[in-house]
């Protein structure tokens, strides 16, 4: 999504919700996204609990918020709010934290991490 800007992802989750609702059968809506870029671990961790918090209760404002406040460099905040958006117009109430690692957790290399959340609406 080349523009990240809160008013576009809007836009376009709301454009996603309607075309689902026009085809009426059940979608799938996914976006992609990696949370905190080449930080150190604590930090991670740090920023992108508070960015899950907003995006587990759906609160696009919200998350747009923190991404400023605590400097976030998750790369697509944009496609994760369109994401919401669609949710919450399909019928979706909360997310679910379905699982949360770093790169560390895996290289063992906490200097510098990537972060990975899944969530899944309904």
């Amino acid at each position: 999504m080349g523009l990240q800007d809160e008013e576009t992802a809007i836009e376009v989750g709301r454009a996603i919700s309607r075309a689902a609702q026009k085809l009426a059968r059940r979608c799938i809506v996914i976006a992609s996204s990696d949370f905190t870029h080449y930080e150190p671990q604590e930090r991670a961790r740090s920023v992108d609990a508070k960015l899950l918090e907003a995006v587990l209760n759906m609160d696009v404002p919200e998350l747009y918020s923190r991404v400023r406040r605590y400097d976030a460099t998750a790369c697509g905040y944009g496609p994760i709010a369109a994401t919401i958006t669609a949710a919450a117009a399909l019928g979706a109430k909360a997310g679910r934290l379905l699982a949360y690692a770093t790169s560390g957790d895996v290289s063992g290399d906490y200097h510098q991490v990537v972060g990975y959340g899944a969530v899944i609406f309904s």
